[in-house]
């Protein structure tokens, strides 16, 4: 259940900023690990009425360089919560866009809970090489689960409303406890076709 409160602010120059005061109600069907790092968790039946104080912000995104930004600030289940996140968008059009997420949360819980500070961060690029022939990559690091991953896809459109798709993505642990920085998990290479048929 959740209850709030908002104001919203438009800016002349079309930038947007939202200030909200929330009120949530929790009842837990199942135990559950708030922090989800495989902690104790808060028992089955419980129920948890939190506050929060949260903002968003977000710049002209007719500019070629726009900005998000979201925070919360509060209680979270027993606990307490605070969170970052923010987006930077580049674009050179027609050939390039390039995007830089950031997410940090901090979450600080009572014993036995589980402390966490949870990172997730990543660069995006998409470039148009030509008119059919399209190229995705981008670069994520998740520190809740000690895993860089990195991903590319290229895109031939051949045909309207048909594509032959081929993505790379490539998987690595960052367990610097077991000294095991860049320790290679998983990789692989998928091909995809989509053909349009007008019968």
């Amino acid at each position: 259940d959740l209850q709030g409160l908002n104001y919203n602010f438009t800016f002349i120059d079309n930038s947007n900023l939202t200030l909200t005061v929330s009120r949530r109600f929790t009842y837990l069907l199942d135990p559950f690990d708030p922090t989800n790092t495989d902690g104790p968790e808060l028992p089955e039946g419980t129920t948890y009425n939190y506050n929060a104080f949260e903002f968003r912000y977000r710049s002209d995104f007719r500019r070629k360089v726009a900005v998000t930004a979201r925070g919360y600030f509060g209680e979270f289940f027993a606990g307490q919560r605070y969170n970052i996140r923010s987006e930077i968008n580049f674009r050179l059009q027609p050939f390039a866009a390039i995007r830089m997420t950031f997410n940090y949360n901090r979450l600080r819980m009572p014993e036995p809970i589980n402390d966490a500070d949870l990172y997730l961060v990543g660069p995006r690029l998409d470039l148009t090489m030509t008119r059919k022939l399209f190229l995705t990559g981008f670069f994520q690091y998740n520190s809740q689960i000690d895993n860089i991953n990195i991903n590319t896809r290229l895109q031939w459109r051949f045909k309207p409303v048909s594509d032959l798709f081929i993505v790379y993505t490539d998987n690595y642990g960052t367990d610097t406890v077991a000294n095991e920085f860049l320790r290679k998990k998983n990789r692989g290479v998928v091909i995809k076709l989509t053909y349009w048929l007008n019968l």
